[in-house]
């Protein structure tokens, strides 16, 4: 199936700016799970009029996994309960909340160890979980880390971004139309810093691949392994995942493709171990991909 402009998650939180800041003034004497109780009586409503969104999700549940009419039901619902958690979430940080959250890993370690290193490096990331909570709650200061992000959310949800992300060494790098983002990612790469970015969605880039995933096959984007390919640097996939209340789980692989030297195959086979790793972890947990957009 062919993907419009239409059809592609177009990556804005709702609620506005009064929503967003009500919710922030909440939670700074308020308990997260406050925040749940009210998202809960929201799901109704994204599940009824949010057609698109949630027939993408649909797919997504009989695609990968071939789920009936019910199993898809009741999974997409709690798909949007747990998105709904990792929101709240999001905002309890943003309150001052962020020491209250707790974070376990699997294999940081490949992490720390390329921080040590003088060369430049690659995380690529999905929408899984909270991908953007690393930024809020892993610190370290030898490098700095650019993070690439959609530049289209609301200004009061910018400045939070970029104040929590500062306190962690994180400098957000918007995409633009000119491309411009394109010449500071290797900038970045080239003065031995580190480059994050999403690698399960095309982010409006045409040059994708076709890769096994689950019981059919997908478009991911080449972009970021292009990147990675020619400037030689290492790629780290980072998956974050909400485990329970103030509780993730940070799992950390390596992308290796030494055997290729080739940059456009080279490319193609991290974005090929890219979707092997994706869906090899949202197995585990399968309501915690939020593909809110038509991805196959």
């Amino acid at each position: 199936m062919a993907v419009t402009e239409s059809d592609k998650w177009k990556g804005v939180t709702g609620g506005g700016n009064f929503g967003q800041k009500f919710l922030i003034l909440l939670f700074k004497y308020c308990d997260v799970r406050i925040g749940y109780f009210f998202m809960y009586l929201t799901i109704p409503f994204y599940m009824l009029f949010g057609v698109k969104a949630r027939k993408s999700i649909q797919h997504y549940f009989q695609k990968v996994y071939g789920y009936g009419v019910f199993k898809t039901f009741f999974k997409t619902w709690k798909t949007y309960n747990t998105f709904g958690k990792v929101l709240m979430d999001r905002f309890s940080i943003f309150s001052g909340q962020k020491l209250k959250f707790t974070v376990e890993d699997d294999g940081n370690y490949l992490f720390y160890d390329l921080v040590k290193k003088n060369e430049g490096f690659m995380m690529v990331g999905s929408h899984t979980g909270n991908f953007e909570i690393c930024g809020y709650l892993l610190r370290q200061d030898i490098k700095k880390i650019y993070a690439l992000v959609f530049g289209g959310e609301g200004q009061m949800l910018q400045h939070q971004r970029l104040i929590k992300f500062k306190e962690n060494n994180v400098e957000m790098l918007a995409v633009e139309d000119d491309i411009s983002h394109l010449f500071k990612i290797n900038s970045a790469l080239q003065d031995g810093d580190i480059v994050t970015m999403p690698a399960d969605r095309a982010l409006g880039s045409p040059k994708t691949i076709r890769c096994k995933f689950g019981l059919t096959e997908a478009e991911f984007p080449t972009g970021p392994f292009s990147v990675a390919a020619i400037r030689g640097v290492p790629v780290l996939a980072v998956f974050v995942f909400r485990i329970k209340t103030y509780h993730y789980k940070v799992i950390v692989r390596e992308l290796k493709a030494d055997e290729e030297s080739n940059p456009r195959k080279k490319a193609a086979l991290l974005a090929q171990k890219f979707a092997a790793q994706l869906e090899t972890q949202i197995k585990n947990y399968p309501c915690q991909w939020f593909n809110f957009f038509e991805f196959f």
